[in-house]
């Protein structure tokens, strides 16, 4: 039996999460005391780069469409997330439905985070044949990745963030790139507030 080499996909993959979690634990005493709200709400536009060429098109897809998170914060720097996203182009549809922990480093005006979410995709492929109207796969789905808050009010934050996602749909798999961007309303209140 051959082995065969580790492609360059999963060897960019391996640097990417060396350098999303080493900013993790470098940082994680420095955002001791710092305030939080309880519960974080993100929406906004999302941009796919699809590896639609595994499916069968001849190359890969440029997908529009919206990226949502709700996530609730356990500590100022811990938070349980669950995201979901919808992605659209030339008959072609992505659906994923993802969770889980994400950490956060705060400054007074800004923040930059990580995470990691695991869950399921859901992928369409709208070619009509003579017996069905359409084709629908249904795969896991993981997303690693992070991205950058910027605070406008005390309840608005802008966010942009970048994911490598990782879909398995019609018994392949698909290496893709999710970029997002799109306003965090904040709601309740962790952590220890300065004293004025």
């Amino acid at each position: 039996m051959a082995i065969e080499p580790v492609g360059i996909p999963c060897k960019r993959t391996a640097v990417f999460l060396f350098l999303v979690f080493s900013v993790v634990l470098v940082g994680s005493s420095l955002s001791a005391g710092q305030v939080a709200a309880r519960w974080d709400f993100f929406g906004g536009y999302s941009y796919l780069r699809f590896e639609s060429t595994s499916i069968g098109y001849a190359n890969w897809s440029n997908l529009n469409g919206f990226n949502g998170e709700i996530s609730y914060n356990f500590t100022p720097s811990w938070t349980l997330t669950a995201d979901g996203s919808g992605h659209y182009g030339n008959q072609l549809s992505l659906y994923t439905y993802m969770a889980g922990p994400q950490y956060t480093l705060r400054r007074d005006k800004s923040s930059i985070f990580a995470h990691a979410l695991f869950g399921k995709a859901q992928d369409t492929v709208n070619i009509a044949t003579a017996t069905r109207d359409g084709f629908l796969s249904v795969g896991h789905a993981f997303a690693v990745g992070g991205g950058y808050d910027r605070n406008l009010t005390p309840l608005f934050t802008l966010r942009v963030q970048a994911d490598y996602l990782n879909t398995n749909t019609f018994g392949a798999t698909q290496n893709n790139i999710r970029i997002s961007t799109g306003l965090v309303f904040h709601h309740g209140h962790i952590g220890r507030r300065p004293k004025l």
